[in-house]
């Protein structure tokens, strides 16, 4: 029987999103769940949990969550409709890995709310360009201001 891993399962969750045509809203549903769950993964006494059982890598899980929400975000327009707010307050938790695909995910949204917040985290880590989140970000916002004038 062939058995797979946590991380591995949301690899192929991450693959499976290249692909899918869901809808918006099912896609939201899921990107929803999967921060909810990156929450849940972090908490201070499910990461103790995890250290406890030697079979599960807890960080390997987040960065394959995380991997997995930017690919969602990357080939779905979906990312504004996510409600990030359940993973924020971890985010000081993250190593630079996780941290940066947090703020590739928070840049999609083009939410100009996350600006402070992602030039904070990406001073964290000098390997973070806290400019190329915040163009990154500002594109996005300046394109969903252009689409919200334009009724098409």
């Amino acid at each position: 029987m062939l058995k797979i891993t946590i991380d591995q399962m949301y690899d192929y969750l991450s693959d499976l999103f290249e692909s899918v045509a869901w809808s918006d809203s099912t896609l939201t549903e899921i990107g929803n769940s999967l921060i909810a769950q990156i929450a849940f993964e972090c908490r201070p006494e499910t990461v103790r949990r995890a250290k406890e059982n030697q079979t599960y890598d807890s960080r390997r899980v987040i960065e394959a969550m995380l991997n997995a929400l930017v690919t969602l975000v990357s080939c779905h327009d979906v990312a504004h409709r996510l409600n990030f707010v359940p993973v924020l307050p971890h985010i000081e938790t993250f190593d630079c890995s996780a941290a940066e695909q947090l703020l590739t995910a928070l840049a999609c949204t083009g939410d100009l709310q996350y600006e402070a917040l992602i030039g904070q985290t990406a001073g964290w880590f000098p390997a973070l360009l806290a400019d190329e989140y915040l163009t990154e970000l500002r594109k996005y916002a300046a394109y969903r201001q252009s689409h919200a004038a334009d009724p098409q």
